[in-house]
């Protein structure tokens, strides 16, 4: 994985200029320039599971994706399981909402 550290564009595997702003990539961000990633919430998922493979898919497609789930589910790492108040909250970076947001509607029909 590398990082542009122009524009903060993630890129899974391939190239060695990022395809947004053509900037060198690097193998890691400093912890200033991930600190001034700003974190949008595209989606909220009761099914831990559901919300797991969308990420993986948003990641794929390129768009760095941060998963949020309640307290049982991350300080327990349970898996699979849905409950009445569990949920996964899914963040990517405000660059990449718009992008998230439709594969998200293609995925999931909503």
């Amino acid at each position: 994985m590398a990082f542009c550290p122009k524009c903060l564009y993630e890129i899974v595997r391939g190239p060695k200029f990022c395809p947004e702003c053509g900037a060198r990539l690097v193998r890691r961000l400093s912890p200033q320039q991930m600190a001034e990633v700003q974190w949008t919430l595209v989606g909220s998922f009761s099914d831990v599971t559901q919300a797991n493979m969308v990420k993986e898919a948003l990641e794929n497609q390129g768009i760095t994706a941060l998963l949020k789930t309640d307290m049982f589910h991350s300080a327990l790492m349970v898996q699979g399981t849905a409950f009445p108040g569990a949920y996964a909250h899914i963040f990517v970076p405000r660059a990449k909402c718009q992008e998230a947001l439709d594969s998200i509607k293609t995925m999931t029909g909503k």
